[in-house]
């Protein structure tokens, strides 16, 4: 299995993040702030598809060796920062991630019940290991909605489970504002405040006019 390892996206000193303050305890109060504002992000149910068989895991999930094209759908980046329990960047880990295509199918044997064509050109799952700053990037599509159970809609979301030396984490990511979010029985069970770290806003526009949004990570301790 191919393990991905991404250069460091970033380089932000100690100095930048306290705003050139030169007192001791003005600096001690800054980190404190820091710490209390990082929360841990909540757990999130793993879900009956995670892959049993890959062929692929690179950070570009929207090409596959061998395909006919991209992926079908709107490709999006998603980035960000995995930390601690103590808001220290977790260095090194390494993050599964899978997901649905465009029309809501996933590329696994239980996914019986679904109508939904599959995409082979679609690799819907990565393997990669966070910088040494915790930073992190992929590449997808926007994946679709799917019948659950009854007339509960999964809205689109994409799967995490992260692994560092001391901690783990098994979540869900979720699109800020789409018309699904309020009935889904597993966001809405997550506390408000809670909740809110797990949409993502996608309002960053690259040059080339991909959408790009920032899921940052926290881990609590095992």
């Amino acid at each position: 299995m191919t393990v991905e390892r991404l250069t460091d996206l970033s380089q932000i000193s100690r100095r930048a993040l306290v705003g050139g303050a030169v007192a001791g305890g003005i600096n001690m109060l800054a980190e404190n702030s820091v710490n209390a504002a990082c929360l841990w992000t909540a757990k999130q149910a793993e879900g009956p598809f995670y892959p049993e068989e890959v062929s692929e895991t690179d950070w570009d999930m929207t090409n596959v060796v061998g395909g006919t094209g991209r992926a079908f759908g709107e490709v999006i980046e998603v980035s960000g920062q995995v930390r601690d329990s103590r808001c220290h960047s977790a260095g090194g880990c390494t993050l599964e991630i899978w997901q649905a295509n465009a029309r809501g199918r996933y590329a696994h044997l239980h996914d019986t019940g679904n109508s939904q064509p599959l995409d082979h050109n679609f690799q819907g799952y990565a393997r990669i290991v966070a910088d040494g700053n915790g930073n992190y990037r992929f590449v997808t599509i926007v994946p679709g909605s799917y019948p659950a159970n009854g007339d509960w809609i999964r809205p689109p979301h994409i799967h995490f489970k992260v692994k560092s030396e001391f901690s783990s984490l098994t979540t869900q990511m979720y699109f800020d504002g789409n018309e699904h979010n309020d009935q889904d029985y597993l966001l809405n069970g997550v506390a408000l405040e809670d909740r809110r770290a797990l949409l993502v806003k996608f309002d960053q526009i690259h040059a080339n006019g991909m959408r790009a949004g920032k899921f940052d990570l926290v881990l609590a301790d095992d």
